[in-house]
Order: structure tokens, then C-alpha cells, then sequence
């Protein structure tokens, strides 16, 4: 699907969805085009279409992933929270205290804990209602993602990205290779430009 906002259209496909931490899932729902964040779940349909993506993480139970949907305007606003804190990771600087505590009290809602059964199994655990346990599950997930800090998490500079990402080389300079592409592009075409 490709959305127009402003000036920028931007196709929307949702593919790198389920491929990392469930918080980039979450994180990366805004763009930015020439400094401007541009909301790719607002148009209609597209949270939903987001939340169906979303749902294929293995990190989430049945329960949760069908949680999504109805939790929209809680998983927006923890956005905002996860959001502050991978800016502040991934650019090396303190983490916001306020992000920070709200991260923490969303975890501390919905405990996890480990069981072991009769027959050596050790089983995982949670209490909580399925919203509680998915927005912990998004909480913690940004917890560990920010603590790798600068070094393992980035941001792309590609046009009309702006998102977060875990390089997966040292030498990876963006998110994806279409994002190098237009990267690669945009430089070439100001330099004939400017010629």
C-alpha cells in the first residue's frame, strides 16, 4: 500500500515485520522524511494492517498477538516511551528517566517467571491479561534492545526511513538494502545536481 504524507509517497509493506525484537516492530511505525516523523499507523486500516503483521512474532502468545488490535491507543502510547529510549540509545546519551520508568512499570504489570514440572520441563509462566502481557512483552523487549546501546542499535540515515535497526555487520550503515539504494541514490543525484 503507499500512503502520501506531505509531499512523500511511501510504500508500506509491513515485510520486516517479526524479523527482530518485538519492540522495532513497535518503534518503527514512524517515518522520517527531512527531519519531519511521519505516523504510518494513522492512516485507517494501517494499524490493523500493522497489528496482523505484528502478530506473527514468535516472541508473542496466541492471546496477545489477537490483543493487539484492541490494545491500539496503549501499544501508540508505549510507542512513545520506546521511542525516547532507542533515540537516546542509539545516539549514545543518558536514557530519559520518564521513558524509562514507564517501561518499567508496563513490565511490572505482567510478571514472568520460569516453573519447573515433574518431568524436567521448565516452563515459562506469566500472569496479567493478554493487553498486560503483550505491552510487557513490547516493554521488556526495548529494555534489552536499549541496553546494547550505541554500538548495536542505530538509526538509519537512508531518505524517508529514520527508523531503528541492529546492524548485523559492523560496516552496516543502513537498515535494509533498498534504504542503501536510495541512500546511494539521493548522493548521487545532489552530486549531479550541484555539477
Amino acid at each position: 500500500m503507499e500512503t502520501a504524507y506531505g509531499g512523500l509517497m511511501l510504500r508500506v509493506t509491513w515485510e520486516w515485520i517479526a524479523i527482530d525484537a518485538p519492540a522495532l516492530d513497535v518503534s518503527n511505525t514512524i517515518a522520517v522524511a527531512d527531519g519531519i516523523e511521519h505516523d504510518l499507523l494513522e492512516p485507517a486500516g494501517e494499524y490493523e494492517r500493522w497489528a496482523e503483521a505484528a502478530a506473527g512474532s514468535s516472541e508473542l502468545e496466541p492471546d496477545e498477538a489477537v490483543a493487539i488490535v484492541r490494545a491500539r491507543s496503549r501499544v501508540l502510547e508505549l510507542r512513545e516511551h520506546i521511542r525516547r529510549v532507542f533515540g537516546a540509545a542509539a545516539a549514545g546519551e543518558p536514557l530519559p528517566r520518564a521513558a524509562v520508568t514507564a517501561l518499567n512499570e508496563v513490565s511490572r504489570v505482567a510478571p514472568r517467571w520460569v516453573e519447573l514440572r515433574g518431568e524436567g520441563v521448565v516452563e515459562e509462566r506469566t500472569s496479567g491479561n493478554p493487553t498486560d502481557r503483550l505491552l510487557a512483552e513490547y516493554a521488556r523487549s526495548a529494555m534489552l534492545v536499549a541496553a546494547d546501546g550505541a554500538a548495536k542499535l542505530r538509526v538509519c540515515p537512508a531518505p524517508s526511513c529514520g527508523m531503528f535497526y541492529r546492524p548485523r555487520r559492523p560496516q552496516q550503515r543502513w537498515c535494509s538494502e533498498p534504504c542503501g539504494n536510495r541512500a546511494r541514490f539521493a548522493r548521487h543525484y545532489r552530486a549531479r545536481r550541484s555539477a
